[in-house]
C-alpha cells in the first residue's frame, strides 16, 4: 500500500526571530532598543570617520585635537546602556516611521539653524568672538575644511556629553529604580531645567575669563540665555523625537554658526 505524500510545509516558528528583527516600527522593548542601538552605532562610525579626516586634512584656524579610540569605544558602550534606558524611561525609537520625517528630522534641524543664526546676531552685536580670538591668538573656528568633521562629530560627542547619556541613566534610576515607574515626566523635565544650565556654565565662565573683563555683563547674559534656550530645545526635541531630535538640534546650529559663520569670516572678510 502507497503511503500518502504529505504536501504540507513545516511550519516555521517566526516569533522568537520577530522580536529580534530590525524594523522602523517597533513595537517591543528589543525591537526599539534594536532600532536606536542601530542609529547610535551609526553615529559613533560618523563620529570615528569625522575625526579620521579631521586629523588627516589640515585645515588651521583654531587647533582641536581628535578623540583617541578609547574615547570613542568608552562612549560607545556607555551609549549602549543609555539606550537601554531610553527605551525603559518613555523616549520614542530613535528611527520610527510613525514619527514624520518632518517631526524627527526638519524640525530639530530648523530649531538648530534658528538658534545658529542668533548666535550670529548676538556676536555681530557684541563682537565677542573677535576679542576672544585676540586674546588666543588664534581664531575662534576650525578652519573650512575641517570645520565640516569638527563641527559634526562635536555635534554628537557633546549631545551625548550633556543629554543622550546622562539625561536616560539618571531618569531611569530615579523613576524606574527608587520610585517603582512614578514621577517620570516630572523627572524629565527636572532634569532638562537642570542639564541646560551645564553648558552655559562650563563654557561661558571660562571664556569670560579668558576676555579679561572686555566682555561685558550684556555680552554675557546674552549668551548665557542664549545658551541655555538651545540647550533645553535640544532636549526638548530629544523627549518628543528622540536620539537624533537632539543631535540635530546642535548640528543645525553648528552648520551655520561654526561651519557657515566661521567660513565666511576666514574667507570673505579678509
Amino acid at each position: 500500500m502507497e503511503r500518502k505524500q504529505s504536501h504540507h510545509k513545516p511550519v516555521r516558528s517566526e516569533g522568537r526571530y520577530a522580536a529580534l528583527r530590525l524594523t522602523t516600527k517597533p513595537n517591543t522593548f528589543a525591537q526599539r532598543y534594536l532600532n536606536s542601538s542601530f542609529v547610535w552605532l551609526s553615529l559613533m562610525l560618523l563620529w570615528a570617520v569625522t575625526d579620521v579626516l579631521h586629523a588627516t586634512i589640515p585645515s588651521g584656524g583654531r587647533p582641536i585635537e581628535p578623540d583617541t579610540w578609547i574615547t570613542h569605544l568608552v562612549f560607545t558602550l556607555v551609549g549602549l546602556a543609555a539606550i537601554w534606558c531610553m527605551q525603559q524611561s518613555g523616549f520614542p525609537a530613535a528611527w520610527d516611521s510613525r514619527i514624520s520625517v518632518k517631526q524627527r528630522l526638519l524640525l530639530p534641524m530648523f530649531v538648530g539653524v534658528a538658534f545658529g543664526t542668533c548666535a550670529i546676531l548676538i556676536d555681530q552685536i557684541t563682537g565677542a568672538t573677535s576679542i576672544l580670538a585676540a586674546k588666543v591668538g588664534s581664531d575662534f573656528n576650525v578652519g573650512f575644511p575641517g570645520s565640516l568633521f569638527v563641527y559634526t562629530g562635536g555635534a554628537i560627542k557633546l549631545e551625548s556629553v550633556f543629554r543622550i547619556i546622562p539625561i536616560p541613566i539618571i531618569l531611569w534610576l530615579g523613576s524606574s529604580v527608587f520610585l517603582k515607574g512614578r514621577a517620570q515626566n516630572k523627572i524629565f523635565w527636572i532634569l532638562a531645567v537642570l542639564t541646560s544650565a551645564v553648558e552655559p556654565i562650563i563654557q561661558g565662565i571660562p571664556l569670560m575669563q579668558l576676555a579679561g573683563g572686555e566682555i561685558g555683563g550684556f555680552s554675557f547674559a546674552a549668551y548665557a540665555i542664549h545658551a541655555y534656550a538651545f540647550n533645553f530645545a535640544s532636549a526638548v526635541c530629544f523627549r518628543f523625537y528622540g536620539l537624533l531630535g537632539a543631535v540635530l538640534v546642535r548640528f543645525g546650529n553648528y552648520i551655520i554658526w561654526h561651519i557657515g559663520f566661521g567660513f565666511y569670516l576666514q574667507y570673505l572678510t579678509r
